[in-house]
């Protein structure tokens, strides 16, 4: 009896020591998955993360989330801030940022293009129709603003002078352009779409990328936003970071792919609506490339900024630092 009773402790015993290190092994390794929160803004580079973690792509090693920016200014404020450690960045501001000594690294290249002039203005033909106009710009200080300055200027155009640059939100402009309140604006998709699904008077009269290869050829790219992240997170995770730049590329892949599940999921999580998502998709530049492999492309972006505008990129070309050489 007495060796059945201590058989029997003895199972027991062994099955709480089993039961409380599987309790500490489940605890251990959640302790261990690492937050990673992205600043993204209402933009398509927002939309691969939306799909990730839909997917739960993350799941068994990082707790990813997202906040949402709609301004530079906010922007650089979540990058300054403790919260965000991955951002969706405009080409222009990470520049100007690593340029600053603030530790931020570019990881990938993964809009393109993705500019466009719109007009209400019919009669309109060429930029120096605009001598004595008002164009609305969104994004103050990103590639659609400096790219903007820009191209006024090689039409002769002084801003100031000759013609006025308002700046506003994405949505604002919109929203403005949608009630023929302004006539003239440079913006990005999917607001294009939008703006032209309900007002038949809006008009795309540039693609800035039709502009850049009229520049550099045919078999260029402009580059636009990427992501990156904050430098010591980068260096202290870079298997967590090579993990996220592949998964990052198969949700931005299955979204091209799939324009209406990415229209209704863009929906849901960030209330765009599913068929502007949808209709928007062939023409927002999705493409991945990582920052190393853009290296190229990213070279005439700077270098046509810098000649034009050095502040544009934070007084000169960033360093090789700046672009994230990963392993994958």
């Amino acid at each position: 009896m007495k060796k059945l009773v201590l058989l029997i402790s003895i199972v027991f015993l062994s099955f709480g020591i089993y039961a409380q290190g599987k309790t500490e092994s489940i605890v251990n390794t959640d302790d261990a998955r690492i937050d990673i929160v992205a600043g993204v803004p209402k933009a398509p580079p927002a939309i691969p993360i939306l799909r990730m973690i839909e997917t739960g792509a993350m799941d068994d090693v990082a707790n990813l989330s997202y906040e949402l920016w709609s301004t530079p200014e906010q922007l650089i404020a979540m990058i300054q801030g403790s919260d965000a450690n991955m951002f969706a960045l405009p080409l222009t501001v990470v520049s100007k940022l690593y340029n600053k000594g603030i530790p931020i690294q570019l990881t990938n290249v993964n809009t393109w293009g993705v500019i466009y002039f719109t007009t209400t203005d019919q009669s309109f033909k060429t930029w120096s129709d605009l001598k004595g106009k008002t164009v609305y710009v969104p994004l103050k200080s990103s590639p659609p603003d400096y790219l903007t300055q820009y191209f006024l200027d090689k039409a002769g155009l002084v801003i100031g002078k000759d013609v006025d640059v308002v700046y506003s939100t994405q949505t604002e402009i919109a929203n403005l352009m949608i009630a023929s309140k302004i006539e003239y604006a440079t913006m990005i998709e999917p607001q294009v779409t939008q703006v032209m699904m309900k007002n038949d008077d809006v008009r795309v009269v540039y693609s800035f990328e039709d502009l850049w290869k009229d520049i550099y050829g045919e078999s260029e790219k402009l580059p636009n936003a990427g992501f990156g992240g904050k430098t010591d997170f980068i260096e202290a995770n870079p298997e967590l970071i090579d993990r996220f730049e592949k998964e990052y590329q198969k949700a931005l892949e299955w979204v091209i792919a799939n324009p209406k599940e990415a229209g209704a999921l863009t929906e849901r999580e960030i209330g765009i609506k599913a068929d502007v998502i949808e209709r928007a998709i062939p023409k927002m530049g999705l493409m991945y490339m990582s920052a190393q492999d853009a290296q190229p492309y990213l070279a005439k972006f700077y270098e046509l900024l810098n000649s034009y505008n050095p502040t544009s990129i934070g007084g000169k070309i960033a360093d090789s630092g700046m672009l994230y050489d990963q392993e994958i």
